[in-house]
């Protein structure tokens, strides 16, 4: 019985996971962000962010420098006005990128780094926020093939 009733478990697990809906806001893909964040759950962070073009090296760097993130303070948040004609295409050095969604907002999360008794130090990450068609997901800057 237990053989019959798992597989169906995981089936339908699996299609309720990927049924989930893009943030329909900048604020709902906030507090979906942070929710994933307080969870420690990278693969609820992974489907807020649009992989499309991104390569499996950088794919890689974002989930380790996301999973150090895990377990820090979030002391504030704030949306930016993004320089959304320069995220269409932008140079570092040689090498040519975009981001892989059209970009509305900067996403920027300040985080507590206290370590025992010395004094607070404060960092910020700041996310891509990119809107498309299904709603919005963070954006990913990629490298344009062309260059």
């Amino acid at each position: 019985m237990l053989k019959i009733i798992l597989p169906l478990f995981i089936t339908l697990f699996c299609l309720s996971a990927n049924a989930a809906e893009a943030p329909s806001s900048k604020e709902a893909l906030l507090e979906r962000f942070l929710e994933a964040h307080e969870a420690k759950s990278y693969s609820d962070i992974e489907a807020l962010i649009n992989w499309d073009g991104v390569r499996k090296y950088k794919a890689k760097m974002i989930r380790v420098y996301t999973r150090n993130n895990f377990g820090r303070k979030v002391l504030k948040t704030e949306f930016e006005a993004a320089d959304t004609e320069f995220l269409k295409s932008f140079a570092v050095g040689p090498k040519k990128y975009h981001s892989n969604l059209p970009v509305t907002h900067l996403m920027r999360i300040y985080f507590e780094d206290t370590v025992g008794d010395e004094e607070p130090e404060f960092g910020s990450v700041v996310y891509l926020v990119g809107q498309n068609s299904d709603g919005y997901q963070i954006a990913i800057a990629v490298n344009d093939q062309k260059s």
